[in-house]
Parts: C-alpha cells; sequence; structure tokens
C-alpha cells in the first residue's frame, strides 16, 4: 500500500493524480520533491501578560465608522460591558480622544441635570426662601443658579467645567493609586478610565433619580477600569476610589459642624 508524500493518506498503489484527502499531488515525489510530510507551519508568538495596550476600542475606530456610531458603540460597552471593555482599552494613545468623549458626555449629562434643576426651582422656587430668610441676597444667588439663568451657564461653561473635574478626578484617583502601590501605568491611563466612565453621565438624563444612579455607577466603573488598567486587585482599586469619598464625607461633616457652631453662636448674642 502505497502513502502520500502530504498527508500519509493511504492511496492506490501505484499512486496517480491527486490524494483523495489532502488534494495533493501523488507525483510530486517523482519530480525530486521530499516524501517527508511538510512540517506545520510556526505559531505565532503570543504576546507576554501584561504587555503593550488593549486591543482597541470603538471610539478609537470613529474615523471609520463615524463619530456617532463610536458614541453610541463606546457608551454601550462601557454601561453594558465594562470589564470587556476596560480591558481592551489601550492604556496610551494620548489625553485628546479620551478627554473629547468625556467632554461629550459629561456636557450632555451635566446640561440634563441642570435643567432639571432649573424646572425644578420653577415649580417650588419658593421653597428656597427658607435657605435665605431675611438674606434676599441669598435667596437671589440661589435663585439665579438653580434657575434658568443658571441653566444658560451650564451650557455655555459646562464643558470647562467637565474639563477641570476630570483632571482633578484622575489626579487624585492616581496620587491614591501611588500611595496604595498600585499605580503600574502612567497617569495616563487612570485619565482614559475618568474619562470613558463620563459615559455614566448618559443617566443623568432620568429625571429625580438620575445623578444618584449615575454616581454610584460612575464609581463602579471607576473601580473595574482602574483594576483592568493598571491591571491590580479589585480590592486596591476599590480602596483608591472610596478613600477619597470617605475622606470629603469626614471633611464635609466637620464643616457643617462647625458651620452650625457658628450660627448656633452668633443667633445665641442677638439681641
Amino acid at each position: 500500500m502505497a502513502l502520500c508524500p502530504h498527508c500519509r493518506h493511504a492511496v492506490t498503489d501505484p499512486p496517480a493524480g491527486l490524494c483523495t484527502n489532502c488534494g495533493g499531488d501523488l507525483q510530486a515525489p517523482m519530480a525530486g520533491a521530499s516524501s517527508a510530510p511538510p512540517s506545520p507551519a510556526p505559531a505565532w508568538p503570543s504576546a507576554p501578560a501584561g504587555a503593550g495596550a488593549g486591543r482597541g476600542i470603538a471610539w478609537d475606530q470613529r474615523d471609520r465608522i463615524g463619530f456617532f456610531n463610536a458614541l453610541v458603540e463606546t457608551t454601550r460597552q462601557v454601561l453594558t460591558e465594562p470589564v470587556t471593555f476596560f480591558r481592551a482599552m489601550p492604556v496610551t494613545g494620548g489625553l485628546g480622544s479620551p478627554l473629547l468623549y468625556g467632554v461629550v458626555l459629561g456636557w450632555a449629562g451635566l446640561v440634563a441635570a441642570s435643567f432639571y434643576q432649573a424646572i425644578f426651582r420653577s415649580v417650588v422656587g419658593s421653597g428656597w426662601a427658607a435657605l435665605g430668610a431675611d438674606r434676599p441676597e441669598v435667596e437671589a444667588l440661589l435663585g439665579w443658579v438653580g434657575g434658568w439663568a443658571g441653566f444658560v451657564a451650564q451650557v455655555v461653561f459646562g464643558g470647562i467645567l467637565v474639563v477641570i473635574g476630570m483632571f482633578v478626578a484622575a489626579f487624585i484617583l492616581h496620587l491614591m493609586l501611588l500611595l496604595l502601590g498600585g499605580a503600574r501605568r502612567g497617569f495616563e491611563a487612570t485619565f482614559r478610565v475618568v474619562s470613558f466612565a463620563e459615559a455614566t453621565s448618559l443617566l443623568f438624563l432620568v429625571p429625580f433619580c438620575g445623578q444618584l444612579l449615575g454616581g454610584i455607577w460612575c464609581a463602579v466603573l471607576y473601580v473595574l477600569g482602574l483594576a483592568a488598567a493598571h491591571q491590580v486587585g479589585h480590592g486596591r482599586a476599590a480602596a483608591a476610589v472610596l478613600l477619597p469619598v470617605a475622606f470629603c464625607c469626614c471633611c464635609g461633616a466637620v464643616l457643617a459642624f462647625l458651620f452650625g457652631a457658628t450660627i448656633a453662636n452668633f443667633a445665641g448674642h442677638m439681641p
């Protein structure tokens, strides 16, 4: 019994024509080819774990698939598949692209929140009077900030506020990671997590509870994103996110206590 020189499959003897198994020319060895089966092609070497950036996200393909499609797909992935998204997210490549995404979503959420606040102010505006009792200038300021004038200001200057907020948040989170020994990547990796976590600003479109839901989900995305981008455990990433929150709560409680004590002391000395 003869064997195919390519796949070693049994063929008719004497071999002629093409192999019924691999389709190889059974007469090839007669022309001087080797009768040994071909060696398999070498496999591509796999990249070492943790090396380089992620494999890419839709936002970085917006020139090819379109700005709106990239915005929608990226937002969908961040909100519904955060672990997969942050693992695929490149941690280098510049701050401009993630900054653009964060500003677009953050500005939209800020405008939506300000719009609902202006409506609330228009409906129950008299309820603010108690905060500015006997102080008309305080009442006027609260009315300006919470009313339609404040809404217009948010529309015009909201993008600047979002940019400042993102850089401050990224700086604080990266500092916490450095203190906790979890900053295995540069500041850009942290900033990218903060920028794409602005997808939660879309929840601000939900009246009343949207800001609360967006804030909670944003903190969750910070944890998942920092863990993936810096390749650290979720516990360390959660500590980096929650420590500043706990610190701010403590400072707020102290300031509220001091403010209340000052007001009480001032009221006690009034005739």
